[in-house]
């Protein structure tokens, strides 16, 4: 005979209303052998929602050039118009992209800087 139910309870004290697994009379939350991996499932269900790992899946891990930078900010600025994106995740986006472009020229400054000071340090020599 199939079980067209789980035989869990759920935390309101209703029965689980979940298909269980096959071969089995209760759902993967409420087999008593499946405790260890729900535990594990829990743990990355949480890292995986954290806004650390959304902006590590939607950016790479490399730097992102000014075409890049704009594209991205480009689009941040259609989807809050759109509605599809919260403003203050816009706002976010903009004030990064605001830093490393500062960054960015500070470097280039620093670079040309050093540059430089090569260049009259040979011709003194």
């Amino acid at each position: 005979m199939e079980v067209n139910r789980c035989q869990g309870i759920t935390a309101d004290t209703k029965p689980c209303s979940a298909k269980p697994r096959p071969g089995s009379t209760w759902c993967p939350w409420h087999d008593p052998a499946m405790s260890h991996q729900r535990a594990e499932w829990s743990a990355k269900g949480g890292q995986q929602r954290s806004n650390r790992a959304r902006a590590r899946k939607s950016i790479a891990d490399e730097a992102m050039t000014p075409t890049e930078l704009m594209g991205a900010l480009s689009k941040a600025l259609k989807d809050v118009l759109s509605g599809d994106l919260e403003p203050g995740r816009g706002n976010a986006a903009a004030s990064i992209t605001n830093a490393l472009t500062k960054l960015r020229e500070a470097v280039e400054v620093d670079e040309r800087l050093a540059d430089l000071e090569r260049r009259l340090g040979s011709r003194s020599a």
